[in-house]
């Protein structure tokens, strides 16, 4: 094994280290979650997922997500000025913030309790979106020269001392879920300080109006697709929050997060077959074996996603105390959510090949108009477990969206040709659907949930090889396609 990773080339190494630094920061928070929900009441527990909604809202405001797209571009256009270009972009995120922070505050002196979070939480709030934002910036700029052991070690020591502080920071605080929120902040505040000032270090020149001028242009028009797609992840929460109780936002947050555990091995499956994709269709062959293996891999997240959905009862034992257990309805919904994501991002791909990205920020603004209006109306008939089908309705016609955008694309780019065996995608997807909702009568009925999870696990067993023959397909393809497949990190 030793030798055979020796052997990898610098773009496979950093993969590899970026999924394990990723694995090991999921792996960190899974475990720590157990802890924080017999530490913390569901309305203490509330308040930290709120904040971590808030956070994904704002930075959109305070950074146009400058680090997910436009760095790694902006690097590849300026190679010879990388450094003045990194700190450009760290002193156009510094002055939106601090702008992104005087209006909040002049609108919260006429609208009281926006957000429903203290001034001085608002404020540690913004701090930490910079020295974030700084950190991000910062790790765009190493994966684009495939650097990968620092950041792989400061990514992991972040998701080491973030739950650590937090303990730390709730035993001390008068208020414990804000004792939850004190302990990550602090922790991304002291790891982004010191790549803020690094990055400052480096630069000759601390910025140029022109990167400045590249950002702005290249960002500004992505925001409605970028704050659509936080409104469709975190929003719920807020609404729940505000319609219901903070109470049920943090029970309906619980809920979200280990309905979305298997987000890393659908992303790790996406990576595969990415890259894979963009070979086959550059080269002109192995379209009938694409079609054929997208099939497996479809199923696979659909088995991996009803696995989880099943043993919920028993996740929910491990991860919450009895005050948690409403979450146990909310979870197939979220979960069945999570297999749309996989889908749409697989139909988005042949989007991103041929650049015809103006589809994207129409299925994102959709979805979540969509969701925000059907949150508005079922939330208040039925309550905050609503807000999980919503979501389930919300990705069903982002998918959809993104199926008719990616057929357009066929026709005008590839002479109609489908690159997807549509009608089996979508006898896998109502399957999946129909199972996933009727697997909730069978929670009272354990050995018929455990014999179903039998099944799956054989036929996982029994296809291996050829589950593991294509998920390594990528491992001998080229730099440029590899980078390439950048822009698919939604």
């Amino acid at each position: 094994m030793l030798n055979k990773y020796k052997n990898l080339s610098v773009v496979a190494r950093a993969s590899l280290w970026a999924f394990f630094a990723s694995l090991i920061q999921k792996g960190i928070s899974i475990l720590a979650t157990p802890i924080f929900t017999r530490i913390l009441t569901t309305t203490e527990f509330a308040q930290y997922t709120l904040y971590q909604s808030w956070h994904d809202i704002f930075i959109i405001f305070t950074s146009l997500n400058v680090f997910n797209y436009a760095v790694l571009s902006g690097l590849k256009e300026y190679e010879n000025d990388k450094n003045t270009f990194l700190s450009s972009s760290q002193i156009l995120v510094t002055g939106l913030s601090v702008l992104c922070f005087i209006i909040y505050f002049i609108i919260n002196i006429f609208f009281k309790n926006i957000t429903g979070f203290p001034i001085s939480i608002m404020i540690l709030m913004f701090i930490d979106i910079l020295f974030f934002s700084s950190f991000n910036i910062w790790a765009a700029g190493q994966r684009y020269e495939f650097k990968y052991k620092t950041m792989t070690f400061l990514s992991i020591l972040i998701g080491i001392l973030g739950p650590v502080a937090g303990l730390i920071a709730i035993h001390f605080s008068p208020n414990r879920g804000y004792g939850r929120i004190y302990g990550v902040a602090i922790i991304n505040i002291l790891v982004g300080l010191f790549v803020y000032i690094y990055i400052l270090a480096k630069a000759k020149k601390k910025f140029d109006k022109k990167y400045i001028k590249f950002l702005l242009i290249y960002c500004l028009p992505l925001i409605p697709h970028f704050l659509s797609s936080k409104i469709l992840v975190g929003f719920d929460r807020i609404m729940i929050g505000k319609m219901c109780s903070a109470s049920a936002a943090g029970i309906y947050g619980l809920a979200y997060s280990l309905s979305t555990l298997t987000i890393l091995v659908n992303d790790s499956i996406l990576k595969s077959l990415t890259p894979w994709t963009y070979k086959v269709i550059k080269e002109g062959k192995g379209f009938k074996s694409l079609k054929k293996n997208t099939n497996l891999l479809i199923i696979l997240v659909a088995i991996i996603n009803l696995l989880l959905i099943l043993f919920a009862p028993e996740a929910l034992k491990i991860f919450a105390p009895a005050e948690y257990y409403e979450a146990i309805y909310i979870i197939p919904a979220v979960s069945a959510s999570v297999y749309f994501m996989f889908l749409f991002n697989v139909f988005a791909n042949i989007e991103y090949y041929y650049n015809e990205t103006k589809y994207v920020g129409i299925a994102s603004i959709g979805a979540a108009v969509t969701n925000i209006v059907l949150n508005l109306i079922f939330i208040k008939l039925f309550g905050f477990i609503a807000a999980g089908y919503t979501t389930l309705v919300s990705y069903i016609l982002y998918a959809l969206c993104h199926f008719i955008f990616m057929k357009k694309v066929c026709k005008k780019r590839a002479n109609d040709y489908n690159y997807y065996d549509s009608k089996m995608i979508l006898i896998i997807s109502m399957i999946f659907v129909m199972i996933s909702l009727l697997i909730i009568p069978l929670y009272k009925y354990t050995i018929i949930r455990y014999a179903l999870i039998s099944a799956m696990l054989c036929f996982i067993f029994i296809k291996r090889k050829e589950i593991t023959k294509v998920i390594v397909k990528n491992k001998n393809i080229d730099t440029t396609i590899e980078q390439n497949t950048l822009g698919n990190e939604i």
